[in-house]
């Protein structure tokens, strides 16, 4: 499957603006309304007890991405290009057996690497939904669907190191991650799920052998901001 990268690694998302673009308005953002719209179905077959429940994932996944962008100075049309960006990056997982998901052991590496074929699954999704149509947020949707899992040393789902990703895919990574450990799932046992103890275990634990440093650190200020605004209100 080919997937176009962007030329520049450094690139962030300034040649269109989402909210007055046409190609945006009247073809990618309903389609992202309506694939997420799917995952939703798709998560209510699933048992009643979840915790970590994909179309909720997507949502502040998004919402962590813009507020990153805006703190890092990158202004609100890119922070809001990529707040829709990184949206529909789990669609893919709609079309795995449901069954794959919500087990209370630890997945094994094979299951984990089965369930990661959503990547790819949502570029497949992507590609059939707008097989002629170019447009570069299309070619970023897919560069991100395909790569949120991706590590720095290349040893993420498609063995691509860090000099190979694009700035939004290098982000995405981080902040895709943090919230999927920021949700406890059976196997987490006693482990620390607070803000402050998951950003100490991806600096501490993962750090740059996983994620683009200098990119952690401006969202790991921004959470913690956050975090410590909501501990002086209550």
């Amino acid at each position: 499957m080919y997937i176009k990268k962007s030329k520049t690694l450094d690139y962030w998302p300034d040649s269109f603006d989402f909210e007055t673009d046409p190609v945006c308005q009247e073809q990618f953002k309903p389609f992202i309304i309506d694939e997420l719209d799917k995952l939703k179905a798709y998560d209510q077959q699933r048992p009643d007890d979840i915790t970590y429940i994909f179309h909720e994932h997507a949502e502040r996944v998004s919402g962590n991405v813009y507020k990153t962008c805006i703190h890092m100075g990158l202004g609100e049309k890119i922070a809001n290009n990529m707040k829709w960006l990184s949206m529909p990056h789990d669609i893919g997982k709609r079309l795995l057996p449901i069954d794959l998901w919500d087990m209370e052991e630890k997945p094994t590496s094979k299951l984990k690497q089965f369930r990661r074929t959503h990547t790819l699954l949502g570029v497949q999704i992507v590609l059939e939904y707008f097989p002629q149509l170019e447009h570069p947020f299309k070619d970023l949707m897919i560069e991100i669907m395909a790569y949120h899992h991706e590590q720095m040393n290349g040893e993420g789902t498609h063995r691509i190191s860090g000099d190979m990703l694009s700035a939004p895919v290098r982000l995405m990574s981080i902040i895709e991650a943090y919230d999927g450990w920021r949700i406890w799932r059976p196997h987490y046992g006693e482990r620390d799920i607070s803000i402050p103890g998951v950003l100490k275990r991806m600096r501490e634990e993962k750090g740059a052998d996983i994620f683009d440093m200098e990119f952690f650190e401006a969202f790991a200020e921004m959470k913690m901001i956050e975090y410590n605004e909501q501990q002086k209100t209550g």
